[in-house]
């Protein structure tokens, strides 16, 4: 039994790729490059095997990949279908009981060593693990921090697992290139220079030689060519997504059908348990488009709000931007918020006070906050008396006499409020200026 951290990291490679190739229903086994979303000058993000015997990485421009390959097909990424598979793959991990930390779509590090218990020692943790992922290319490294366990995985067989003790980190590591580390393709660029080609070359230098050439960032680097890495896991707390779909029968283009359909789906989501004592800070929808691929868009709300015409009127100018036809629909509450704490002004614009401006129930109450306001007052005319609760009202403010400016006067609350202010604005005693 393990009472030491075991650090896994779980990595599928070409993740984005695969997700939006399978999407598109192209094939991996030709030259395939994954495109940035850049519309100037896109760059590639990642590429085949068969696209890299051509001399395309990842890092170039399409264009200059186009003249190395003719016929490599060029993908643009999907980020939105890469983002909710990247968040299955972490969510099928939580659902083993593992505290996951995202570090990129298809890459996670998790703590294997509390799972012992529940699937009988470590190596049952990472055959688990594996088998939740059976059928893919999956590789799983583990190690005593996160920089080590993340090599291993690079190293480890397809659908398999590699270990690194703690005490062997730093003989593995010294045969490992430099490209392992996370450093700019600069920094690569000039440590090879120096003749630094190995994790173990930069592991034997001084660490004062190390800071006075490169730095903090050198010390790091240093650090982690040793095995040696204090980078805590800041793993991510589970929460149930509050989302709803509409697919439509037949794809959608009308910006008004859209903004019903948004509605409807807001109407939903306001009823989910979660939104009893929570409200969302933002909005985001997301659509499969007739044309392939999907689109996204993430507004976020000034205060927390449950108030369905604020959703709506915070994702509308984004529906403009729609590049096609809509097939599906699907629309999330993000980054909860309690429903108390609310960001409010005393006065609006036309000078009445609180009119539930930041509240769940939205402005259209008219009154609400302004109710709220008077039942406190009525509070305090029961407990503590009339003389408690005073009104400002001006009745000479042309005058030398300061104390002539305005006089206080009791607060008289009740149904007939309006009639006493509209009294009170007309009398010879003076216009009311709180109220």
């Amino acid at each position: 039994m393990e009472t030491t951290p075991v650090i896994a990291c779980c990595w599928l490679p070409g993740f984005a790729l695969r997700i939006v190739a399978h999407g598109a229903g192209g094939d991996l086994a030709g030259p395939v490059a994954l495109a940035s979303e850049a519309a100037a000058h896109p760059v590639v993000l990642d590429c085949t095997d068969a696209a890299r015997a051509h001399g395309v990485t990842p890092g170039m421009l399409v264009s200059h990949a186009m003249g190395c390959c003719s016929t490599l097909e060029v993908l643009g990424c999907d980020v939105p279908r890469v983002e909710q598979a990247a968040e299955r793959f972490v969510v099928r991990l939580e659902a083993m009981g593992a505290a996951v930390q995202l570090v990129e779509p298809g890459r996670v590090y998790f703590d294997a060593a509390p799972l012992q218990l529940l699937y009988g020692g470590i190596v049952g943790v990472f055959d688990r693990v594996l088998g939740a992922f059976r059928g893919g290319d999956v590789r799983l490294g583990a190690g005593p921090n996160p920089f080590v366990s993340w090599v291993g995985a690079r190293h480890a067989a397809p659908g398999g697992w590699l270990r690194v003790e703690p005490g062997e980190a730093r003989r593995m590591l010294a045969r490992m290139p430099i490209d392992l580390l996370p450093a700019g393709p600069d920094l690569v660029q000039l440590l090879r220079a120096l003749g630094l080609a190995t994790l173990g070359d930069i592991a034997a230098l001084e660490a004062h030689h190390v800071a006075d050439r490169f730095g903090a960032e050198g010390l790091v680097l240093r650090n982690l060519a040793r095995g040696e890495d204090p980078t805590p896991l800041e793993t991510r707390v589970p929460i149930e997504p509050v989302s709803d779909a509409l697919a439509f029968p037949e794809a959608v283009a009308n910006e008004q059908t859209l903004e019903s359909a948004v509605e409807l789906l807001a109407q939903r989501l306001v009823q989910h348990p979660r939104c009893v004592l929570h409200a969302p800070r933002s909005v985001v929808l997301t659509c499969a488009l007739a044309t392939g691929g999907s689109w996204q868009a993430r507004r976020a709300l000034r205060v927390p709000t449950l108030d369905v015409q604020k959703h709506v009127l915070a994702i509308r100018p984004a529906l403009a931007e729609l590049p096609g036809p809509v097939e599906r629909m699907e629309f999330a509450f993000e980054q909860f918020a309690l429903r108390e704490a609310r960001q409010r002004t005393l006065l609006d614009a036309g000078g009445s006070l609180l009119t539930g401006d930041g509240g769940d129930e939205g402005a259209r109450s008219g009154g609400l906050g302004d109710e709220r306001v008077r039942r406190g007052m009525r509070h305090v005319l029961e407990t503590v008396g009339e003389q408690a609760l005073l009104q400002v009202l001006e009745v000479e403010p042309w005058s030398r006499v300061p104390e002539r400016h305005a006089v206080l006067v009791p607060r008289r609350v009740g149904a007939e409020d309006a009639g006493t202010d509209a009294d009170l604005q007309h009398g010879d005693v003076g216009r009311g200026v709180w109220r």
